[in-house]
């Protein structure tokens, strides 16, 4: 069997989607794209996307209801060392879903909480669905009681959970 441009993809379950004779060449060019867009800077990303593209769902929406005001939230300082390991990616028709390993450090705000500087590993989910070649859709779920946990950040959350919001 010949190699071809996937079989050097650092993340096996990448190598493994994109190898699996089952996907049609749209998907297999749906995962790519996705891939391609999840690479760049945030900044970068609006070239892949509807005009007015906002996703339905961010990753970290429960710490952003409880601890911000509709400030920012998440940014490239709050995990500069940002890393995310693919476990697995699939594909069916105009959607791509994939899961992943969220690896670094807490080095800036995240969502009200203050940079702590201690090690972050949590699971994301994230769905796209792509239209006419872009991101038209989209939806992240992060494990946030574990990064709450790994950020010690329980006292943030129970002081929201006890704020003047939580009590109307």
């Amino acid at each position: 069997m010949p190699q071809d441009e996937h079989s050097e993809h650092p993340y096996p379950a990448v190598t493994a989607a994109l190898s699996d004779p089952g996907l049609s060449a749209q998907e297999r060019a749906n995962i790519e794209f996705v891939l391609r867009f999840r690479a760049l800077p945030f900044a970068e990303r609006k070239a892949y996307t509807v005009p007015g593209f906002k996703p339905s769902r961010m990753g970290m929406a429960g710490m952003a209801e409880l601890l911000t005001d509709g400030g920012p939230g998440y940014s490239a300082e709050s995990i500069p060392d940002r890393t995310d390991e693919i476990l697995g990616i699939i594909a069916k028709g105009d959607r791509v879903w994939a899961t992943w390993l969220i690896h670094g450090t807490h080095r800036g705000t995240l969502y009200g909480v203050p940079a702590t500087g201690r090690p972050i590993d949590v699971l994301e989910v994230g769905q796209w669905r792509i239209e006419n070649g872009l991101i038209a859709e989209a939806w992240f779920f992060v494990d946030e009681l574990a990064l709450v946990r790994q950020l010690g950040a329980w006292g943030a959350i129970s002081a929201a959970l006890d704020g003047p919001a939580a009590q109307g």
